[in-house]
């Protein structure tokens, strides 16, 4: 199991990661299957901007509506972990079954080391299992900030 980025997306993330530092940032990458072609940012809207996040419903709406119009679906929720690594917490895993959202995939970029922030990519399930997923962009595996590697 796999999911498409292009690396401009990638960039996106981690520019929108580290512009919100130290808050959280979130948003969601849209697409066709497992194929990214953008990103919409959202606003955090948490109490706890800096260890949690939360949409607006009125804003996920608005971005569903755009998604609707031009073909394409949420492949994925994404969000920044800046103090911790880019791995669901376990808020991240029971607010996902808890809303029903286990279809999308969970795109995370830590910030732990700002200079070199990883992005990895999960699912997550009904029972609560996570399981990490193949970041591809251009038909190589993505390895953080390490840069792409042979996929074989």
């Amino acid at each position: 199991m796999a999911i498409k980025i292009p690396r401009t997306v990638i960039a996106e993330m981690i520019s929108h990661s580290l512009e919100d530092d130290p808050e959280e940032c979130c948003g969601f990458l849209l697409g066709t299957g497992d194929e990214v072609t953008r990103l919409r940012r959202a606003k955090n809207v948490d109490k706890q901007k800096i260890r949690r996040y939360s949409m607006d419903p009125i804003e996920v709406m608005d971005i569903q509506q755009d998604a609707d119009t031009n073909g394409v679906r949420f492949v994925a929720i994404y969000h920044s972990h800046t103090y911790t690594q880019a791995h669901p917490s376990e808020t991240d895993i029971n607010n996902a079954v808890d809303s029903g959202w286990t279809d999308p995939y969970y795109v995370l970029v830590s910030l732990v080391e700002k200079t070199r922030p990883i992005v990895r990519a999960f699912t997550i399930h009904e029972d609560k299992r996570v399981e990490e997923i193949v970041i591809t962009t251009d038909g190589q595996a993505y390895r953080g900030a390490n840069g792409p590697e042979s996929h074989a």
